[in-house]
């Protein structure tokens, strides 16, 4: 058995904290007026680091394990999910990088709040995909 970077515990603490976060961006993102705004730029940070922690680490985690599955099915689903983290990374890293660092005008903010709205579509998708599917299988592995 791989050293586990995170318990299942630990990696549902984490996806239940980035949903929360989620659910707070995605109505700040659709404010213009507090774009800048030290408190919010605080937050997006903190969101951006929590997120791609968890997209790093989750190759060390419980999941890596259901590589081993002699079930096709399982490994299949493990790798797609692996594979999604790249993509996300690559446009989630882009977006929330530029939050703080744009004088806009209306039509660009009206493009970024666009982006910034799919890209959070993106990760809450995942938490429910992690959620939903990757924790189920682990719990199902474990009681093997």
């Amino acid at each position: 058995r791989k050293d586990c970077m995170y318990t299942l515990e630990e990696l549902e603490q984490q996806t239940s904290e980035i949903a929360n976060l989620c659910q707070v961006l995605l109505v700040l993102v659709r404010e213009p007026q507090v774009r800048g705004n030290p408190y919010v730029c605080d937050l997006v940070s903190r969101f951006y680091d929590k997120v791609w922690m968890h997209l790093m680490f989750e190759d060390k985690s419980l999941y890596t394990d259901l590589l081993d599955s002699p079930e096709p099915s399982v490994v299949d689903r493990v790798t797609a999910f692996h594979d999604s983290a790249r993509a996300l990374k690559k446009r989630f890293g882009s977006h929330i990088k530029q939050w703080c660092h744009i004088d806009a005008d209306e039509e660009e903010h009206a493009a970024f709040k666009q982006e910034m709205t799919e890209v959070i579509g993106a990760i809450m998708e995942r938490v429910a995909a992690e959620n939903e599917t990757m924790i189920p299988l682990v719990r199902a592995q474990q009681h093997h």
